[in-house]
């Protein structure tokens, strides 16, 4: 492929490969802690000149197995997506997924956290001069002496937000967290539903990366994924606490 530079005083035709790069294997899956459903998601990546929805794999392998042998093996239910049922995850365990795709093996660990559960729920508004904050609170009792991480997921009248919300108990250590998490708006009569996932720093360190190349924060990379083999995505073990509200 050939890229055109303009200076002041010329034109240069200068060859840059953007096509050549073989696509990757991207995995995204996890393990949740009193859940005995978990899901896997295998997807390619494109060449630069592409669009639209990334390719889907089909026919990989994915296993997984806890540190005390118990085993499982997921099946492909359609576009990528690979269900396990009827196995439960635990806290404190270590899970170890492992994907086989072409002949390749990608495999990744990652150990239960402490589950930490939403006490309450609770959403506000605020005015500010001309302008009106809303916001919902998942208030919980943060365990101490744990370093803890967390990640959320808000659903406004059955639309998911999109982006990626985090929170750690660096300031909160022992103590009940009431930190916001901001809407766009917020109408009476809303219904708003928080699931809130309690997961492992590394995972924390892999969406934080993620959010910051969205925003713009940091130079754009790949984030550190926890698989050996090369490819990227993360698998993640996590505890999931969820309430609903409706806004009055």
């Amino acid at each position: 492929m050939a890229t055109v530079l303009f200076t002041n005083s010329c034109q240069k035709v200068i060859d840059v490969d953007l096509n050549d790069a073989s696509a990757n294997i991207v995995v995204e899956g996890e393990v949740l802690v009193g859940d005995t459903t978990h899901r896997v998601k295998i997807t390619r990546t494109m060449n630069f000149d592409e669009s639209g929805e990334f390719p889907t794999v089909q026919n990989a392998i994915v296993t997984v197995v806890d540190n005390l042998g118990n085993s499982g093996t997921f099946t492909h239910v359609g576009d990528g997506v690979y269900e396990l049922s009827s196995y439960p995850g635990v806290e404190g365990r270590t899970y170890t997924l492992t994907v086989v795709v072409d002949g390749k093996t990608y495999s990744a660990s990652s150990t239960m956290p402490a589950f930490v559960p939403m006490d309450s729920l609770y959403a506000e508004q605020i005015p500010f001069g001309a302008d009106t904050f809303s916001f919902v609170t998942p208030e919980r009792l943060d365990p101490a002496g744990i370093a803890n991480y967390y990640q959320f997921r808000i659903t406004q009248n059955g639309e998911v937000y999109d982006g990626i919300t985090l929170q750690t108990d660096q300031l909160y250590d022992g103590n009940t967290i009431v930190e916001p998490l901001f809407l766009e708006e917020l109408e009476v009569n809303d219904t708003i539903r928080v699931d809130m996932f309690s997961i492992t720093k590394a995972a924390w360190t892999y969406h934080n990366q993620l959010l910051n190349n969205s925003t713009g924060q940091s130079t754009p990379a790949n984030p550190i994924s926890n698989f050996s083999g090369g490819c990227l995505g993360f698998f993640s073990t996590r505890g999931c606490s969820s309430k609903t509200l409706i806004f009055q």
